[in-house]
């Protein structure tokens, strides 16, 4: 797959919620879905929509009267993509000094740092040449 491009906001609220219905689901699933925390009409969603399909992260496919969307990227791609390019262009690919804004930030409790260094302590012990 081509690199992924960053999505605004409201897109990616929108593959949020069909992350969160499977990965597919039709258009009054996902209003229902958004509901939760948004107030867009029918035709606001319909439009989110056809931009992500134009982007490449929804097909469509007829479905009665309407269409089933399916997510072509997953939360997991997206997330991995994300996250290269947050630490890329604001920490210069330094996870150090990404870790260090959030201990600047006190982003990190004490249950943070323990979970962190547990998860540092697996990696380095399956020394897969990371």
């Amino acid at each position: 797959m081509a690199q992924i491009k960053r999505l605004p906001d409201a897109e990616l609220r929108v593959m949020q919620a069909l992350w969160q219905a499977q990965g597919e689901a039709t258009r009054p699933e996902l209003d229902e879905l958004l509901r939760q925390d948004t107030d867009w009409s029918a035709t606001t969603v319909l439009n989110l929509l056809a931009r992500l399909e134009t982007r490449g992260f929804v097909t469509r496919e007829k479905c009665g009267r309407g269409y089933r969307y399916r997510a072509l990227v997953t939360q997991e791609q997206y997330r991995q993509e994300e996250s290269q390019s947050v630490l890329t262009r604001l920490f210069g690919g330094s996870v150090k000094q990404f870790v260090a804004a959030l201990d600047g930030g006190n982003a990190l409790s004490k249950s943070d740092v323990e979970e962190l260094s547990a998860y540092l302590d697996e990696l380095q012990k399956r020394g897969d040449g990371r």
